[in-house]
């Protein structure tokens, strides 16, 4: 059995044995018995998923299923969508069908936390107009943030793969004092619409901030 095969069966072995996180493995020999590989191998699997950070292994207390966040997930499958080459055009068309798509989701979901937290990022990028970069980081948070709103890990995996794939090279004409004042502003216009809870609304200031990129 080669090294992609055996990744592979030990991945539908975690998820048919119902492992969750926190859940302890058998030993590294058990493991090794079950596959019909040498414990050297198995080691191997483990080091390569604790690195991704599916195991947490520690020396006294064995390896452990760890929980992985969405940015984890994010940063795996975000390695692995740019070894394909996808294109701008295709990474705005995909932004504009997640973020647009899930206007009524949010406007249905959103707590007054959720618009404070929003507001408070967008006041901080507001202000950023003297450090481009700064303002680009926050940019990036505002729109993770509005995706958690909706409260699905799925739309926030993608999300966060979207914003990973949205590197410097794409962004650099948006780090300047103009780009932060026109990017807090229609920050702002899609925050009234989510505050007054109209999602046709919001969808349109959704796509008329993304469209321009």
């Amino acid at each position: 059995m080669n090294q992609f095969d055996l990744l592979q069966k030990f991945r539908d072995y975690l998820v048919a044995e119902k492992f969750v996180p926190g859940d302890r493995l058998p030993g590294e020999m058990e493991l090794a018995e079950r596959f019909g590989v040498s414990r050297g191998t198995i080691r191997e699997i483990v080091i390569h998923l604790s690195l991704l950070g599916v195991l947490e292994r520690s020396t006294k207390r064995g390896t452990f299923l760890r929980k992985a966040t969405c940015v984890d997930v994010g940063r795996t499958l975000n390695f692995q969508l740019k070894t394909i080459g996808c294109s701008f055009d295709e990474l705005k068309a995909a932004r504009l069908l997640l973020e647009a798509g899930q206007a009524a989701q949010l406007v249905r979901l959103v707590t007054p936390a959720g618009l404070e937290r929003l507001r408070a990022i967008n006041d901080r990028l507001s202000q950023c107009t003297g450090s481009p970069a700064e303002a680009d980081a926050l940019d990036l948070e505002f729109h993770l943030a509005l995706q958690e709103v909706g409260g699905n890990r799925v739309i926030q995996v993608l999300g966060q793969v979207l914003v990973l794939m949205f590197d410097t090279k794409y962004r650099m004409k948006f780090r300047n004092a103009a780009a932060v004042r026109h990017s807090a502003g229609s920050h702002a216009r899609i925050l009234d619409a989510l505050a007054r809870r109209d999602a046709a609304e919001l969808e349109e200031r959704i796509r008329d901030h993304i469209r321009p990129l």
